[in-house]
């Protein structure tokens, strides 16, 4: 019987914090999609096609500081669930500190790498590419304070400085690119916005880091943070090396009309990620308890599905009337895509809700399926890209792959064996 409760309680529980996900998600994710939407009206395809390919940098660099997060978070949900505040504080500025020190020996080499990246992705803007080093920079330290405020638990102030950032982004880059500063002002507005929520960010760790410190093995954890960096870097790699090498293989226009429809297909995937937040920290404190974790997962799993579901059968439906209400007749060349990118973004989604479980739950051999998918993947696009859809398709038979991959491997998991 007390089992049975306290199954009920963590179910309750992920249900509660998934509706505080949700509420910020839809705002965050509606304003995320007013600067995308309104960039590609005020640049154009050619421009925003400029845009897109070096927001799939930003991508890369966002996705893989998971590792930051889910690191932080998993040690800071285990040592919060046995009341060691001392260690929590240990850890956090130890991260920070290092992230700092490496972050800015990285920004180095990245605007090193500058003109060699302008050339490969075919850009002049130099100080673009400049610009999404910085804000790389900037989100790999945001991400020590969203891990911790994640692993304590605090998911309204989490989602607040999420909240914060996708607001001064909005309304600067609507200012910056209507001003004539095209693509740098929309980069800068990131910047700035991930400047200002780090302030907010800071305030609610104020009184869990006043304490002493106790001083902790971190072997374990650097091993595992190791380990989360690469599974993160190959997992955004399968939405994001498509948008750089059609920005190689095609015209800006091209990249442009591909990128709008991936941004598109994105809706999908941002629209269920709100149960990932509190997802991940709840499966490591019922492992550290030593409770089950198989009935969370199954159920988050199962509402992801259903939401995607619907979300694809809309994009198949209606892609002419989503085209034009988010991006203008000027993108009508994605009609073809937006379903495709559609399904292929719902199995992403369920791919992340299996890594995040893999991850939780420290299943970590799940490393062999990214691997050969990414590699299929570039390899087949390098051979055969000679229509946008050929592309999307490769992307989609991937995430196909890869998603077929996770279920033999938690086939126990998903079956409740």
């Amino acid at each position: 019987m007390k089992s049975l409760n306290s199954s009920k309680k963590n179910h309750e529980s992920i249900l509660n914090a998934s509706i505080i996900f949700f509420v910020f998600v839809v705002v965050i994710s509606l304003m995320n999609y007013l600067y995308q939407v309104f960039m590609g009206r005020m640049l154009g395809p050619v421009d925003y096609g400029i845009l897109g390919s070096l927001f799939a940098i930003i991508y890369i660099v966002n996705f893989s500081s998971n590792t930051f997060i889910f690191v932080i978070s998993k040690n800071i949900a285990r040592y919060k669930a046995k009341n060691q505040k001392s260690k929590i504080k240990f850890l956090f500025k130890k991260l920070l500190s290092e992230v700092v020190i490496l972050g800015l020996f990285l920004l180095i080499i990245f605007i090193f790498l500058t003109p060699y990246i302008a050339r490969f992705m075919k850009l002049d803007n130099y100080f673009g590419i400049t610009l999404v080093g910085l804000i790389a920079y900037l989100s790999l330290i945001s991400v020590v304070f969203t891990g911790a405020l994640n692993g304590l638990q605090k998911f309204i102030w989490q989602n607040l400085v999420y909240f914060i950032s996708s607001l001064f982004k909005l309304l600067l880059a609507m200012i910056l690119v209507f001003f004539g500063f095209k693509t740098n002002g929309a980069l800068g507005a990131i910047l700035i916005g991930i400047l200002i929520s780090l302030f907010f960010a800071y305030i609610p760790l104020r009184k869990e880091l006043k304490t002493k410190e106790e001083k902790i093995d971190s072997f374990e954890i650097y091993h595992y943070a190791i380990f989360v960096f690469i599974a993160s870097l190959l997992f955004v790699f399968i939405i994001t090396l498509d948008q750089i090498l059609v920005k190689h293989f095609f015209s800006s226009e091209y990249a442009g009309i591909y990128a709008a429809a991936g941004m598109i297909g994105k809706i999908i995937f941002f629209s269920t990620s709100f149960f990932i937040g509190p997802f991940f920290p709840k499966i490591v404190s019922l492992k550290s308890a030593g409770m089950n974790t198989t009935k969370l997962f199954r159920n988050v799993l199962f509402y992801v599905f259903i939401i995607a579901s619907f979300e694809i059968l809309a994009f198949f439906l209606f892609p002419n009337v989503i085209i034009n209400l988010l991006y203008g007749k000027n993108y009508t060349g994605a009609l073809n895509l937006v379903g495709i990118f559609g399904l292929s973004l719902g199995i992403f989604s369920l791919i992340q809700v299996f890594m995040t479980y893999d991850l939780a739950v420290e299943k970590l051999k799940f490393i062999y399926i990214f691997i050969i998918g990414v590699l299929f993947e570039v390899i087949t696009i390098i051979f055969i890209h000679n229509t946008l859809i050929e592309i999307a398709k490769i992307v989609l038979a991937t995430n196909l792959f890869i998603l077929a991959g996770f279920i033999l491997y938690n086939h126990k998991e998903v079956l409740n064996l």
